[in-house]
């Protein structure tokens, strides 16, 4: 398996088992997360528009209030949505790969 795939199966346990998790343990996987989601666009070369900048910011946002409310459906949410994210992602980048390799 990849990193990518790691983090994601990562995420995923992680929501399934929220309330296992400290804050610490989830502030880190959320700003792994946006980390790679950000650099997975790069990538791909997905242009920062406005839309992807609101996004992005919303589901900071998302992350720090299901921290401080300490909600455990909203902290699964976060994490199951950015795993999303990145699954979505990586397919996009494996896809571009492919295509390179084609030419």
């Amino acid at each position: 398996m990849s990193y990518t795939t790691d983090f994601i199966s990562e995420l995923t346990r992680a929501a399934n088992e929220v309330d296992k998790l400290s804050t610490d343990e989830y502030r880190c996987l959320v700003e792994r997360a946006v980390r790679m989601v950000r650099e997975m666009r790069l990538e791909i070369s997905t242009r920062p528009s406005r839309g992807n900048c609101v996004v992005m910011g919303e589901l900071e946002i998302a992350a720090l209030m299901a921290e401080a409310a300490a909600n455990n459906d909203e902290v699964e949410g976060v994490l199951l949505n950015l795993a999303g994210m990145i699954r979505a992602l990586k397919i996009m980048v494996d896809e571009k790969i492919d295509v390179r390799k084609d030419d």
